[in-house]
């Protein structure tokens, strides 16, 4: 197979125009008929992606009100009389409060009976005042008093206080001294994040889906000579032109790709290179993680014989991730089709877990690894990212989100295409 940049482009372009995927209405033609110009004006614009994400819900205070009363039902049913959280995705998730971590503590508590408190610095309190929720209970500290004092104040010096387990040791530490059953304990945050809700589903799909369009359009402005930083821009951009923030990209070459997160070298793309993408970004907190492997230039066989491998071991991965599954078992079918087709047992040139839960964290539970017992349960997501790696030569992985359902597991966005297309139908027509 011969696949040179302009016949990708061309090949892409057929493809995005003739697709039919979930998405606003009017977002169509968003890639020209490609011209003879190398120095095509069209260049880095993506405005024809704008309006990719509309229609998506933000979290809403309701949401959050159930969130709330989740994360009580579950702190009572860990045997737990209340549990605390410092800044970061859990206080995000459950209350949509970011806030920065300092040396002063911020700290978010909620008992079993539903109640809430926030430990606040004193001079923070306006500030905090815009971020709450309305009549939020606030409880202060001054500079010279204890804040760890509050927290026993709203729990109970012997409470069964579950802390989060993100929090720092410095907080631990001051709420033991005051708390006498405090212990870390993730339970309560973990079972309720861990499986989506339909409305949190509908972000992480369109997010993907918008990630997969991404790269589909970017990939026509590849070529010969464009370096690895360049082309993370390129994708960088029309991520966020669909509607996306937080983006993050990794844009590897030839053999920088044998790297599974990279180097430090900012290759140039030469003629018959493997271009390897893993990027996402997210849509009102919620990510995308893709990846995918193409051949610019003429492949050569232990490449394609490479990808049909990951690509084989993906769909039989896919056919494991079920509820009642445990996470390690599509992990092992995935090793078992790369290990028959010739590179390597267990770690050697698959040289990394199967896959990770994401939602709120790009990276979170469950993790699809040998020998994790934990049973997939509809509504969990994660990763399904099967890839070899030849050492010094070149790499290939295949990276989509999925989530369980009560019977087929769900692709989040089109599903990687054959070798010869592999960004078929990820655009909207």
């Amino acid at each position: 197979m011969k696949l040179t940049r302009r016949g990708f482009s061309a090949m892409a372009i057929a493809s995005c125009l003739t697709a039919c995927r979930r998405g606003p209405a009017g977002v169509a033609d968003v890639i020209a008929t490609p011209t003879d110009n190398e120095n095509d004006s069209r260049a880095g614009d993506y405005s024809a992606l704008e309006g990719f994400c509309e229609g998506i819900q933000e979290v809403s205070a309701t949401e959050y009100a159930e969130r709330v009363a989740a994360v009580a039902d579950a702190v009572e049913a860990a045997g737990l009389s209340a549990v605390l959280i410092e800044p970061g995705p859990n206080m995000q998730y459950v209350s949509g409060v970011r806030w920065g971590r300092s040396e002063r503590p911020f700290l978010w508590m909620v008992r079993r009976d539903g109640e809430q408190a926030w430990v606040c610095p004193a001079f923070e309190q306006r500030s905090a005042s815009e971020r709450l929720p309305e009549g939020a209970e606030v409880l202060l500290w001054q500079e010279h008093e204890d804040p760890f004092a509050a927290v026993a104040r709203f729990v109970g010096s012997d409470a069964r206080l579950g802390v989060d387990p993100d929090a720092r040791g410095f907080i631990f530490e001051g709420i033991t001294a005051h708390v006498s059953g405090a212990r870390i304990h993730d339970g309560p945050l973990a079972e309720v994040r861990i499986r989506k809700t339909p409305l949190e589903l509908d972000r992480l799909r369109r997010a993907n889906e918008a990630t997969k369009a991404a790269i589909a359009v970017a990939a026509t402005r590849l070529g010969p000579g464009m370096t690895q930083s360049a082309f993370a821009e390129e994708l960088t951009a029309a991520q966020r032109a669909a509607g996306l923030d937080q983006v993050w990209c990794l844009a590897l070459f030839g053999p920088a790709a044998s790297f599974p997160h990279g180097t430090a070298e900012d290759r140039e793309l030469r003629e018959d290179d493997v271009v390897l993408v893993d990027t996402g970004g997210a849509l009102h907190g919620y990510r995308s993680d893709v990846s995918r492997t193409w051949t610019v230039g003429a492949p050569s066989e232990q490449v394609a014989s490479a990808w049909d491998a990951v690509a084989r071991a993906q769909a039989a991965a896919l056919a494991k991730i079920r509820n009642d599954v445990a996470c390690r078992d599509p992990d092992a079918q995935a090793r078992a089709v790369i290990e028959a087709a010739g590179f390597g047992q267990g770690y050697e040139q698959f040289t990394h877990r199967l896959g990770h839960g994401i939602g709120l964290q790009v990276h979170e539970p469950p993790y699809l690894r040998p020998k994790n017992g934990r049973v997939l349960r509809p509504g969990m997501t994660m990763s399904n990212e099967p890839g070899i790696y030849v050492a010094g030569e070149f790499g290939v992985r295949i990276e989509d989100i999925v989530a369980v359902t009560d019977g087929e597991p769900e692709v989040l966005g089109p599903p990687v295409g054959p070798f010869e297309d592999p960004l078929r139908d990820h655009f909207v027509a």
